[in-house]
């Protein structure tokens, strides 16, 4: 099994479990989908594999289908209920981290001394990845709910609204992620490869995920 058939399992994964939580838990859901997927996409893009010769960091498909989870949101709330998410994700970023720093600071014990030290640095050699994940989603999501929502107010059609922000927000998403993680780092020429790989994955995700909103959307509230 390939890299991109087990990317697409992901996706698959990702949103059937997303349409799961909110049939069940409606919004409460998604903020519960948001916050775990949140978690996750920061770990998984300490890993990055090759896909048809490009670079790709992991947690792409958690990390942007977190738009897809905030656009059912919007859907439903309004943009205004994204401040509150923006804060919610904020806090876990901030007590997530400590928590994750303050483990590679307890001395390991002899057991499993290798994996310890593998933790140790993968972590503290790996900030500039992991914030770039934060700050790329904290300063997006805003922007990303008023541009989704001005286009329902004018178009009214779902897939306008999720297609149309997908294609400026995600944009700005991987320039802003691969700027941020791996300038001065790496040559110029592989930031740009990095953008564009981000970029056409994202957006076939989102393209994708326009179904998983029609859904939710047509799912009775309590």
């Amino acid at each position: 099994m390939n890299n991109i058939h087990i990317l697409f399992i992901e996706i698959i994964l990702c949103l059937s479990l997303l349409i799961i939580l909110y049939k069940k838990y409606r919004i409460n859901g998604m903020y519960s989908y948001i916050i775990v997927s949140f978690i996750l996409s920061k770990l998984m893009s300490l890993k990055t594999i090759e896909l048809y010769n490009y670079d790709l960091n992991l947690g792409i498909i958690p990390f942007t289908t977190i738009f897809i989870a905030s656009n059912i949101i919007v859907q439903k709330k309004g943009p205004e209920e994204i401040k509150k998410l923006i804060l919610i994700l904020l806090a876990t970023s901030i007590i997530s981290y400590a928590i994750l720093y303050l483990i590679t600071l307890i001395e390991p014990s002899n057991i499993n001394l290798f994996t310890s030290a593998s933790y140790n640095n993968i972590f503290i050699d790996s900030p500039r990845i992991y914030f770039a994940n934060i700050v790329t989603i904290l300063y997006t999501l805003f922007f990303n709910s008023k541009l989704y929502y001005y286009l329902k107010k004018e178009k009214n059609r779902i897939w306008i609204s999720n297609i149309f922000s997908s294609i400026i927000i995600q944009f700005i998403v991987a320039t802003l992620f691969s700027i941020i993680a791996y300038a001065i780092t790496i040559e110029i020429i592989d930031i740009l490869k990095l953008i564009m790989i981000r970029y056409i994955i994202s957006l076939i995700i989102c393209t994708i995920s326009t179904f998983t909103i029609y859904i939710t959307n047509n799912i009775k509230e309590k």
